[in-house]
């Protein structure tokens, strides 16, 4: 067995246990027109207990992803797996509005715990491949999002939409051996403890969090509008599930293209011309009528994603050195939740009141100004372009 596929068949775990996490998010989210309809619960309550969510994985990543640099992913792993399907059972059982800001909450610091620590050894196991194999992790990621629509809605059908909580929550259970295959990785440590800090004080990954930032402006949107926007225009919950495994699929199956392209034409140009793309989109979800129409924007939306959603990992990877990826992963990952909380509140209270089209409106703008920012912020200082194909260090590459 050569040494690249030692590496794959090293990170196939990895995949294995973000495909598991994921579907329990997208179970979370194809539920919520349930939530809504069969406990009563606002607008504003979806948008709180989605809120709350990326608020825990806020806290979660930062306080726990400087332990991934240190040699304990592994045990990161096992414990969000743990915690998910606890938060899971909550969620199955739940009768108030508390109830799932709990289980939400425990599933946020499930994934605030995975990622970074997935993310690092992704990263440190074959730099030379960096691009593809976070592609490939965002291709399972997206894979398992996609999967959970299929599941949730043939559970809600067959039993009930609580049972549906259970059986992604016995996935989770089925899926707890692979964590003990996991080995830390052999990358330089952060044996110093520097964990977090003087990571703001680097402008390149300043700039990169921006761009983080306008990716999550969307995602926070999409996860608290999407569904209700679909209800009010009269979808049942198979469409709804349906809708999601479509807009997910193109990301599944692009990702790794997108990751490998972005590392060969540099991440830099790659993401913001890709996202800025995807921001022009975003200005019509508000402005067509019917199902029809909004569910091919979405398609797109997906191909576009697709394409570009490994690039800004990439670009937080180059500017920080092989002993802070976790932490740098980690406040990546604090800066997409703490972006989704906000947009999802902010963006569901202007729904609700102002209605969709004034809510994607200020999404795509916002998403605009933030590209165009970290675009700015991660230039590189020389100022030289660096010609596609010529070798090169390899941290270099994603900045152009």
């Amino acid at each position: 067995m050569n040494q690249t596929t030692q590496n794959e068949t090293k990170l196939l775990p990895y995949y294995c246990i973000l495909y598991g996490m994921s579907v329990g998010l997208g179970g979370i989210v194809a539920l919520v027109a349930e939530l809504k309809n069969d406990l009563g619960f606002s607008d504003f309550d979806i948008g709180l207990t989605i809120s709350c969510g990326f608020a825990a994985a806020f806290v979660s990543s930062l306080v726990t992803a400087p332990m991934a640099d240190r040699g304990h992913a592994p045990l990161m792993l096992r414990a969000a797996l743990t915690l998910g399907i606890l938060s899971l059972i909550t969620l199955s059982i739940g009768q108030d509005l508390w109830h799932y800001l709990v289980g939400r909450g425990a599933y946020g610091l499930a994934l605030g715990s995975a990622y970074p620590a997935a993310k690092r050894t992704v990263i440190v196991a074959d730099p030379e491949r960096i691009g593809r194999n976070l592609g490939r992790m965002g291709a399972a990621d997206m894979a398992g999002f996609m999967t959970a629509p299929l599941v949730v809605t043939a559970l809600s059908a067959l039993i009930s939409w609580r049972f549906a909580f259970i059986g992604i929550a016995i996935l989770l259970f089925f899926l707890l051996p692979t964590t003990f295959k996991v080995q830390p990785d052999t990358a330089e440590k952060d044996e110093a403890r520097k964990g977090l800090n003087g990571l703001l004080r680097i402008k390149r990954l300043n700039g990169a969090l921006l761009i983080t930032m306008a990716m999550f402006i969307l995602i926070g949107a999409f996860e608290a509008i999407w569904v209700l926007e679909l209800d009010h225009r009269g979808a049942s919950q198979a469409f709804i599930g349906l809708s999601l495994t479509i807009v997910a699929l193109p990301i599944a199956v692009l990702s790794p293209l997108g990751g490998t392209l972005a590392q060969k034409y540099g991440a830099r140009r790659w993401s913001v011309s890709i996202w800025m793309i995807h921001a022009v989109v975003v200005l019509f979800y508000g402005f067509v009528p019917g199902l029809g129409i909004l569910i091919g924007l979405a398609f797109c939306s997906g191909v576009l994603e697709g394409f570009g959603f490994s690039a800004a990992s990439m670009l937080v990877s180059a500017a920080v050195p092989e002993d802070r990826q976790a932490a740098a992963q980690g406040l990546m990952t604090a800066v997409e939740v703490g972006t989704g909380a906000v947009a999802s509140l902010v963006l569901a209270a202007i729904y609700s009141s102002y209605g969709d089209t004034l809510a994607w409106l200020i999404t795509a703008f916002s998403m605009m100004i933030l590209l165009i920012l970290g675009y700015i912020f991660t230039k590189p200082e020389d100022l030289k372009p660096v010609r596609p194909g010529a070798p090169l260090e390899k941290l270099r590459r994603p900045f152009e």
